[in-house]
């Protein structure tokens, strides 16, 4: 284990280690700004008189534009370069964010709302796409892997700062945390270089290097079951996280009767422990089986970790242990789904698939399943709601993944992505 990690920061060493942390601190700073709304919920709710449904409607709306936003930045990467888009996802997002906590209506927070999301989740392509073209074929894998450790390290740096801002200062000032990350941002993309990759591309590039003609090749029949597939799965998967992540504090506060504070912390200690999750994933998906394999395995895994969660009455500790397997495998999934997706098409086109395949397909997700689990909440409550629309989609996806290729982890980016 010890000679692979030296083998691993030798292989990294320079360029890839710059793109790779560079992505994951834009990565963990935008995860971080977008799960501030999710912790404001339960105030959110009590300032302005409103019940879950309208906030599974505002997320729902957010989520929405980003399969706009998410192709549009997918298409533009592709064409301009990754790091243009990266810089400008990343401060015009966290701009946003921070106007939240000024807003004085519930119309001006959800158009903040909405936007800052959409943007947010261009981020998606850019860094995916950016990681699997520098990373190493032998360790591809695992560096692109480690990358989605940004998402659970969002939400835990979140919730250091949410908690102690919204007991002594309330919701508005959690926000504001957000603009501190514009100049960030702006210092992040002077350090990063464009992608090698997407520049030896550049000039064999014609005129009809569309966007029209990237989609063309995406339905192309080498590709069709892939995007098809890949599609339902991180729609699946999608719903699923979605119906669940938003509403854990809220779940924790009205159903555990825990404060807003003890939810904080059960939510964000949770996700610390999580990283183990992300971490193991791409481990066994690089050198004990494949990542395909891998991804079945986490999600009927975090199946069984939701369902802990949601029936589990054992006291606070078993919430906690309970949240954990569930970031750690439902959660710690996209390690590995997100990098699969990224490596099984060519890097003319890759930043425009992850875009279709996994940006649309995971937001379409996060629109319909807000919607549906708060209304299934008001009909039947919490356990049950989570039980009918969010346990089945995890099964399904898995099964669903069964369908795509069983490809070689350590096999090159170029054969991954051509091969039959």
């Amino acid at each position: 284990m010890l000679e692979g990690a030296r083998e691993l920061a030798q292989a990294m060493r320079g360029y890839p280690a710059r793109v790779f942390a560079i992505c994951l601190a834009g990565w963990v700073l935008t995860n971080m700004d977008q799960s501030f709304f999710g912790y404001a919920v339960p105030s959110i709710m009590q300032e302005f008189g409103i019940g879950l449904p309208v906030i599974g409607n505002i997320l729902s709306t957010a989520f929405i534009l980003a399969t706009i936003t998410v192709v549009v930045v997918g298409v533009l990467a592709d064409r301009y370069g990754r790091r243009v888009m990266f810089v400008a996802c990343l401060a015009l997002s966290a701009l946003l964010v921070g106007l939240q906590g000024l807003s004085t209506s519930l119309w001006t927070l959800a158009m903040l709302r909405c936007f800052a999301f959409a943007l947010s989740t261009g981020l998606v392509p850019i860094t995916n796409a950016f990681v699997v073209e520098a990373a190493p074929d032998r360790y591809r894998g695992v560096v692109s892997g480690l990358l989605q450790c940004g998402y659970p390290l969002g939400w835990f740096l979140s919730s250091l700062l949410a908690t102690p801002l919204i007991t002594h200062y309330g919701w508005r000032y959690m926000f504001l945390p957000a603009l501190a990350v514009i100049p960030i941002a702006l210092w992040l993309g002077k350090m990063l270089p464009e992608s090698r990759r997407f520049e030896r591309e550049q000039p064999h590039k014609s005129a009809t290097d569309t966007a029209r003609a990237g989609f063309r090749l995406l339905l192309a029949p080498q590709y069709r079951r892939r995007v098809l597939c890949g599609w339902l799965a991180f729609f699946l998967f999608g719903g699923a996280y979605a119906g669940t992540a938003f509403y854990f504090p809220t779940f924790y506060q009205v159903v555990r009767g825990y404060s807003a504070e003890d939810a904080t912390f059960v939510v964000g200690l949770a996700y610390g422990i999580g990283i183990l999750g992300y971490i193991g994933a791409s481990l066994v998906g690089e050198f004990v089986t494949t990542r395909r394999n891998t991804i079945v395995i986490w999600l009927w895994t975090g199946a069984i970790g939701v369902t802990g969660v949601i029936w589990n009455q054992q006291g606070f500790w078993a919430n906690v242990l309970w949240f954990s397997v569930t970031a750690m495998f439902f959660y710690g999934v996209a390690a590995v789904l997100t990098t699969y997706i990224a490596e099984i098409f060519p890097t003319r086109i890759r930043a425009t698939a992850v875009a279709v395949v996994a940006g649309v397909g995971i937001n379409l997700g996060f629109a319909v399943f807000p919607v549906l689990v708060a209304e299934l909440v008001e009909r039947y409550g919490w356990p049950a709601a989570f039980s009918i629309a969010v346990i089945p989609c995890l099964v399904v996806a898995g099964l669903v993944t069964l369908l795509m290729p069983n490809l070689s982890s350590t096999a090159s980016l170029e054969d991954v992505a051509t091969a039959r």
